[in-house]
């Protein structure tokens, strides 16, 4: 009885939050620059190798922007600084290794 209570509490959880159950997260701490793909679609770059790409919402991102971290772990549904206006983070994707 109480494996299937337990069950049913985790898919619950999972059926009325999925954005918990399926946000990706990635450290960006290293980051020293970035590209644009698209309208605004960002890639992080360390050095020469790509991080992480995201999608900005509520924001433009030009290629002369100035991109800032308010913390380095990040999840989607997170924010970031682009040229001192916050904007939500949507569709994370961690490229590197």
């Amino acid at each position: 009885m109480k494996k299937n209570m337990f069950f049913a509490l985790c898919l619950g959880i999972v059926i009325l939050l999925p954005n918990l159950s399926l946000a990706e997260c990635t450290d960006l701490g290293g980051f020293t620059n970035f590209s644009l793909q698209g309208d605004n679609t960002v890639v992080l770059y360390s050095g020469s190798r790509p991080v992480a790409s995201f999608d900005v919402q509520d924001c433009s991102v030009e290629p002369s922007s100035k991109v800032e971290l308010i913390k380095s772990y990040v999840c989607d549904g997170e924010e970031i600084l682009v040229d001192g206006s916050r904007c939500t983070i949507m569709e994370i994707k961690p490229l590197g290794p």
